[in-house]
């Protein structure tokens, strides 16, 4: 997976099946539509709990996260 470490604008559910859902990110120019979630996990980091999403866009494999501390999303790599 390639690293990238950019924070990014997400639209994102808030409900079930799961507690946060991204549906939509902008990245380098381009809207992104979430096409499925293939993965999810939680880490604690300093004093903020971070979602981490493994997420396909049906053509390429991402991963985003979302600090509940800051509130903040980023991209953290792809895969494609």
């Amino acid at each position: 997976m390639e690293y990238i470490g950019e924070s990014i604008s997400v639209i994102a559910s808030f409900g079930l099946p799961y507690k946060v859902r991204p549906v939509r990110f902008r990245w380098s120019g381009k809207i992104l539509d979430v096409k499925e979630i293939t993965y999810t996990w939680t880490t604690n980091e300093r004093q903020s709990k971070v979602y981490h999403f493994s997420i396909s866009d049906g053509k390429t494999l991402y991963e985003l996260s979302f600090d509940t501390s800051s509130l903040l999303w980023r991209l953290e790599g792809l895969d494609s």
